[in-house]
């Protein structure tokens, strides 16, 4: 038998508008574990704090008693926390790794079934595109600053300058360390012998001593010692004092393209969208991305022959796909199975009939008592006749029969069924935020969504997960 903490949050305004009281909350809640058989091993509230964080008393004090309970109960996901980032962080980072489920009784979100483990994954897209508009807001806050002509602050102030009420000022002992770098730049100077001779020379700025030459390459790439202020798309001209010329800046620039296209720069390389998903459907080999002249595609490892260990048959001659071709063909058939009206109702299978098993009557039967006399007891709670303290100790002898009973039963294989509300909340909103997802959210969509791509000849075969 599960042990459930219950939590409960209520801010005032709720309270007043929604209905959310604790009372109300508490119990519904009682009655959802007295229906699941559950024991409360104790009851967490939080009355009049806000959902938007964690710094709530009852929150804390539930996050470092995991030991005590098996599964977390709230009434409604937004009880739990409002930000999608905490609700993620409390169930992965908190409650999984303690074993600990987590149920919301009215979206029936029960991280213990296959279906609430996917939609984990589809809680991570929303938790990521949270931090987007987190960060598009304090973009937004950084480009009303530029365009005042304020430096945006934060923890990096250029060598060469002092941050002064918002604005930056030339700091002379490091503003003539960037005028000789860009001098000996210019004279033909590379990186390391002007980090070199800096060092040699005993120059230091407020971040230390000139020890490595990527200090030496922002300075040449940073146009703020022209005098411009740079944010986004916002660039006002004369925002602060300059300590070098348009020229010297301009020049600098065509120095280092020359050189980089004589020396070559490194290639940054981004994990690509469909990675890890594409399998040959001749030999169960995978597909991979590469880049050939002015295209890409994707290929068999067993036809090219790449990597051995990924080799399965050198024989295949499963086709190359050009990505122009094959990633619009998969994210069309993506866009139309979240749109799809048929998808919930594949999802709503009813849940089969399990098979009988006689084998163990008389355990059973005692178990069954054991039910019975822990559903008394559930009843006196309800009636408030009797503390959850109390209670854990009157059916704490129960509980430990039962659990050795269950022990010497054989499992019966069982298919959950599970509210399609949550479901299709969950799909709606994937199916909104994939129009403007970029990869990585995209990634994470597909992975919930998606077993895996099977690609036979001309045949695009996906796979999926639900």
């Amino acid at each position: 038998m599960k042990r459930a903490a219950l939590y409960i949050r209520v801010s005032t305004q709720e309270q007043a508008q929604e209905g959310y009281s604790v009372g109300e909350q508490r119990e519904r809640l009682i009655a959802y574990c007295k229906a699941q058989d559950w024991i409360i091993a104790d009851i967490y509230v939080d009355g009049g704090y806000t959902g938007s964080n964690l710094k709530r008393p009852g929150i804390q004090k539930l996050m470092v008693e995991t030991d005590k309970f098996d599964v977390v109960l709230v009434y409604k996901l937004d009880r739990l926390s409002r930000s999608q980032r905490d609700k993620l962080y409390l169930i992965e980072e908190i409650f999984l790794p303690n074993d600990v489920d987590f149920v919301s009784m009215q979206e029936s979100f029960d991280t213990s079934s296959p279906f609430g483990k996917a939609m984990i994954g589809l809680l991570a897209v929303f938790a990521q595109l949270e931090r987007e508009q987190i960060k598009e807001r304090t973009k937004m806050g950084r480009m009303a600053r530029a365009k005042a002509g304020l430096h945006h602050g934060g923890g990096y102030i250029p060598i060469g300058y002092n941050y002064e009420d918002g604005h930056l000022v030339v700091n002379p002992y490091e503003a003539e360390q960037v005028r000789k770098i860009y001098e000996w730049y210019l004279a033909g100077g590379s990186l390391a012998s002007i980090t070199d001779r800096l060092h040699a020379e005993g120059y230091t700025n407020r971040y230390g001593s000139y020890s490595s030459w990527s200090s030496v390459r922002n300075i040449l790439g940073n146009e703020t010692y022209t005098g411009r202020l740079k944010f986004g798309e916002v660039i006002v001209e004369h925002a602060h004092e300059a300590i070098i010329t348009e020229e010297q800046f301009a020049a600098a620039q065509m120095l280092r393209e020359r050189r980089q296209e004589q020396y070559g720069a490194t290639a940054f390389q981004s994990k690509h969208l469909l990675t890890g998903m594409l399998f040959c459907g001749h030999c169960g080999a995978r597909y991979y991305k590469r880049n050939s002249g002015k295209y890409s595609y994707y290929a068999c490892y067993s036809r090219t022959k790449q990597i051995k260990s990924m080799v399965k048959d050198p024989n295949c001659k499963n086709r190359n796909w050009k990505a122009e071709d094959l990633e619009p063909r998969i994210d069309a058939k993506i866009r139309a199975r979240l749109r799809s009206p048929d998808l919930m109702g594949e999802l709503a299978a009813e849940r089969p009939p399990a098979p009988a098993d006689n084998r163990n009557a008389d355990i059973e039967k005692r178990i069954r008592d054991i039910d019975k006399q822990i559903a008394r007891l559930m009843e006196l709670y309800q009636r408030d006749d009797i503390p959850p303290d109390l209670l854990g100790d009157n059916i704490n002898k129960l509980y430990n029969e039962k659990t050795a009973l269950q022990a010497a039963l054989e499992p019966v294989e069982e298919q959950e069924s599970v509210s399609l509300d949550l479901a299709r909340a969950l799909l709606e909103d994937a199916a909104a935020v994939w129009d403007f997802a970029d990869e990585a959210q995209k990634r994470r969509i597909m992975q919930s969504l998606i077993k895996k791509i099977v690609l036979t000849d001309d045949d695009i075969d996906i796979q999926w997960a639900i």
